[in-house]
């Protein structure tokens, strides 16, 4: 009897896992590419004194969170949500710039209407931001979804949630840009041997990198968690593959409104609500935490109630009792 000889070709591992998969890899991305900022000032722009890094900068600074958020999005994707990464990054880009160019278009009619009522434009501005853009982003939503052929709640937060992330990138960049103006008009106005504390604060990276910190912070709980629940609705209300406009779409559009208007209108709400007491103005910041926590809530309760909707395991529940069911 022969026997075959053995092969001496390495066997490929059906168990090789992409690099983005890892379990540490929003982690590495995200602390990588804020080491790469930080690289990117100090040493080509301050040690070198290059400003041709500076775009370049600013644009990692708008992105870094909201990319970040992406990586963990496409980490979950399940064959069942009838939606894939290149779908995503599809949403993020184009409907990124579609839902920003109609946002910024409503957004100027409402000042130009409020304006024309004799009211503050800023203000009105503020407190309508959520019906506005909201609006706009869901009409991206349908514009890069109308293909898909199949909608589910959970596609729905995941092409919500990728239109809102390439909103918030767009519109990420022009205030970390505002801050960098900002900031060069600041030391513009420095008189010669200013204090070194108050040279460090007007420098335009310092205002430039607090706005980035800022936009950071908030991006997860902003723009892609408003229209992931907007999104969400929309799709479980298709049927046969095409979306309709139902009482549960249009109260979710008034929930998401008013909790964007009371994001950006925070700060001119307690103006309003106390006008002669500007030092309750200070309740601006814990009010804002407050927010965070009640838009994490009611997005953990409906994405709970999405994923048990889809026999999906909840992320929440720990990795062992996730393997045992």
């Amino acid at each position: 009897m022969s026997h075959a000889a053995p092969s001496t070709t390495p066997e490929t591992s059906d168990t090789t896992v992409p690099l983005w998969r890892h379990t540490h890899a929003p982690a590495w991305f995200f602390f990588g590419g804020l080491a790469l900022w930080l690289f990117l000032l100090l040493v080509p722009h301050v040690l070198l004194g290059n400003p041709a890094v500076i775009p370049a900068w600013i644009l990692l600074g708008s992105g870094l969170a909201a990319s970040t958020l992406l990586l963990i999005m496409a980490r979950r994707l399940q064959s069942g949500d009838g939606v894939t990464t290149a779908t995503l990054l599809w949403a993020v880009l184009v409907g990124g710039f579609i839902a920003i160019t109609l946002g910024s278009t409503f957004d100027s009619l409402i000042g130009v209407a409020a304006t024309d009522a004799g009211e503050n434009p800023h203000d009105i501005g503020l407190f309508f931001a959520g019906v506005a853009e909201e609006l706009a982003k869901i009409i991206a939503v349908v514009i890069v979804a109308w293909r898909l052929p199949v909608k589910t709640a959970r596609g729905g937060l995941f092409v919500g949630g990728a239109v809102g992330i390439g909103f918030a990138v767009l519109e990420n960049l022009w205030y970390i840009g505002q801050g960098w103006a900002n900031g060069v008009e600041a030391s513009q106005k420095l008189a010669a041997g200013s204090p070194p504390l108050e040279t460090i604060l007007s420098h335009p990276a310092f205002q430039a990198a607090g706005a980035a910190f800022a936009r950071t912070i908030f991006d997860p709980v902003g723009h892609p968690l408003w229209t992931a629940l907007f999104a969400a609705a929309l799709f479980a209300a298709a049927r046969n593959g095409r979306f309709r406009i139902t009482v549960g779409v249009l109260l979710t559009y008034l929930l998401v409104a008013v909790m964007h208007g009371l994001w950006d209108g925070n700060t001119v709400l307690w103006g309003l609500l106390f006008p002669s007491l500007p030092v309750l103005k200070a309740l601006v910041v814990p009010a804002m935490v407050v927010l965070v926590v009640a838009f994490a809530l009611i997005w953990r309760a409906r994405v709970r109630r999405i994923n048990r909707d889809a026999g999906v395991v909840s992320l929440h529940v720990p990795r062992r009792e996730r393997k045992q069911a």
